[in-house]
């Protein structure tokens, strides 16, 4: 069975380079919630990151997290706890291989709403960029 809801999506992201700049982003959008097999997705318009909001997707299952943008940007992180895992980030200026180290994921989810909070190393090319955390809050709204 699948099951579709609709629900705001609050994301907070914490960056904190290799210099000790702190940057904090910040967005807030309607989305959509949905459960298939095991999984839950929430797709949400996302213009926290640049002039023109990026479709993305996070997906949970039980190994993780999956952060999925595609558009002005392309890319795919997977947050799994104590592990680290590649990816390419795709932009017009060029691809960029991505390495996050996760190393804390919490997930509390239930009925189409909860909190995600991550806190993960991001290296771009093999090169430490920075310490990150993030947090996420995702309530149903009744129609």
């Amino acid at each position: 069975m699948t099951e579709t809801m609709t629900v705001s999506v609050a994301v907070e992201g914490v960056q904190v380079d290799t210099a000790g700049e702190r940057t904090v982003l910040k967005s807030a959008a309607r989305g959509k919630y949905t459960a298939r097999a095991g999984k839950h997705y929430v797709r949400y318009e996302d213009a926290s990151l640049h002039d023109k909001a990026v479709p993305t997707v996070l997906k949970f299952h039980d190994r993780g997290l999956t952060l999925i943008r595609r558009g002005a940007v392309d890319m795919q992180l997977d947050f799994r706890l104590g592990e680290k895992t590649r990816s390419v980030y795709r932009t017009p200026y060029g691809n960029f291989d991505l390495l996050v180290e996760c190393k804390k994921l919490d997930i509390c989810f239930a009925e189409g709403q909860g909190t995600v909070q991550a806190e993960y190393d991001m290296h771009l090319n093999d090169v430490l960029q920075s310490h990150n955390t993030l947090n996420v809050v995702i309530n149903a709204i009744s129609e």
